[in-house]
């Protein structure tokens, strides 16, 4: 194999590699638990078997007569496919359905679901009816922090008599209605009614369907006044806490408190108890021993850290920095890095700005500036900028700045002459007499830098 190709492989392996590497592994599960039923992620504090969850509430039944197995809410048959430790319990719920023929109606359902502890998300669902002679209403139990259960009741209607006018994407009463639920929904009941019993409509709307269902998996289309009869669960999310105290009344009661090291207690905005969560900086699961860990944010390859350059990880968090002959935060929103420029450069440089916004006199001495040899100090600063040019060629030659210099002295001297200055003067400036400006050759490119290094005198004669 060749040296090239060769080289190719080393690097592609070593990139995966470090991916492999930084993708670091967090803890989901106790410690000789299960962590996994099918497709399905259990993390504590859910558990498969005794011992593996927080309380029997966050049991988990993994019905192994299914191939993958499924997932179940205790001992219900409550569907899970998702569990999330934001708090998320995704789960599979049966759809209400009221369908007719030209004897009359067919067959009807009216699905309940009790969630005990569990609380329907408010803000990931929404109660949807769908069919042109339809009216749903969803009956519960709402419960709110601080009072007692309370019936719930919403109503939604949707109605209409030809497909011509039955939009696709919207879902606004037209073959279609939709509304929000209330926050602390535990159970519910959904029931269909029909006004007609879809007389006249039974040719493209024989059924009425009312369901919940996670919003961003809902997007209507008139074809869904059909197709859903072979359907019978949609997904719908619902919110878990711990226990049903506030993370407040927790810390006053000196109650356990599930959130473990670099974890916090926050509650949640649906329902009553507290969650956990990992501090920034740290990964992982917040109701385990030691299982929030820190995140190297610098090789983690999911991360996006905010260096330019230097990247260095800490416990909780990470600094940047700029490499040597740099400076500045080496933030992407900050200041970035910028390469030092000599201290030559970087005092000529500040000269000019000082020069443009008229501050020059505030940065000099006394002793070496007064009203009337200002003009004279700007000039020599002039001189001083033209010097340090990017491009040679608009750099002037050591004896045209000579010359400009021995100008200046002589305005100064005589300052009623506009006399050019004498060239032998000038050219004895350039012998080894001079003690005016002296110039130092700077490592650049092939172009080649040099700089004024430095002033030595504004005055003074031969």
């Amino acid at each position: 194999m060749r040296a090239p190709e060769m080289l190719f492989q080393f690097t592609l392996v070593a990139a995966l590699l470090a991916a492999t590497l930084s993708a670091q592994e967090f803890p989901i599960a106790k410690a000789g638990c299960q962590d996994r039923c099918g497709n399905v992620t259990i993390p504590y504090p859910f558990g498969l078997t005794d011992d593996c969850y927080y309380d029997a509430e966050f049991l988990i039944t993994c019905n192994h007569t299914f191939n993958p197995p499924k997932a179940y809410i205790t001992a219900s048959t409550i569907n899970v496919t998702e569990i999330t430790l934001e708090g998320k319990l995704h789960i599979e719920q049966y759809i209400a359905k009221d369908c007719y023929n030209e004897s009359g109606r067919a067959r009807r359902n009216s699905p309940y679901l009790m969630l005990g502890k569990f609380i329907i998300s408010d803000a990931d669902n929404i109660f949807v009816s769908i069919g042109c002679d339809t009216v749903a209403t969803l009956n519960g139990n709402l419960e709110a922090a601080g009072l007692n259960k309370t019936v719930y009741q919403v109503g939604c209607t949707s109605l209409c008599d030809s497909l011509k006018y039955v939009p696709n994407d919207t879902c606004s009463g037209i073959g279609c209605c939709r509304t929000s639920l209330a926050k602390g929904v535990n159970s519910i009941n959904v029931t269909i009614t029909s006004q007609k019993n879809h007389t006249g409509i039974l040719g493209f709307s024989p059924c009425s369907y009312a369901f919940i269902i996670e919003e961003k998996k809902f997007n209507f289309s008139k074809s869904k006044l059909w197709d859903l009869e072979n359907v019978d669960k949609l997904p719908m999310v619902v919110d878990w806490s711990i226990g049903n105290n506030s993370c407040a009344e927790v810390k006053k009661s000196g109650m356990y408190n599930a959130c473990q090291g670099n974890s916090t207690c926050y509650d949640p905005d649906n329902g009553n108890g507290y969650r956990c969560r990992c501090l920034d900086g740290y990964r992982g699961n917040p109701y385990l021993p030691n299982g929030c860990l820190d995140i190297d944010e610098c090789t983690d390859a999911t991360i996006n850290h905010n260096c330019t350059h230097i990247c260095t990880n800490s416990e909780g968090n990470y600094t940047c920095s700029c490499p040597k002959g740099y400076h500045g935060d080496g933030e992407k929103n900050g200041d970035g890095c910028i390469r030092r420029q000599s201290l030559v450069i970087q005092i000529v440089v500040d000269l000019s700005c000082d020069i443009k916004e008229d501050r020059l006199i505030h940065i000099l001495q006394d002793c070496m500036v007064n009203q009337d040899n200002m003009r004279q100090v700007k000039e020599v600063a002039n001189i001083a900028k033209k010097c340090i040019r990017i491009r040679g060629e608009e750099r002037p030659s050591m004896k045209e700045v000579a010359m400009e210099l021995e100008g200046i002295r002589t305005s100064a001297k005589h300052p009623w002459t506009n006399d050019e200055p004498n060239v032998e003067e000038t050219e004895y400036l350039l012998g080894k007499s001079m003690e005016i400006v002296g110039f130092e050759e700077m490592a650049s490119t092939s172009a080649g830098y040099h700089s004024l290094q430095l002033i030595h005198s504004l005055g003074g004669g031969r």
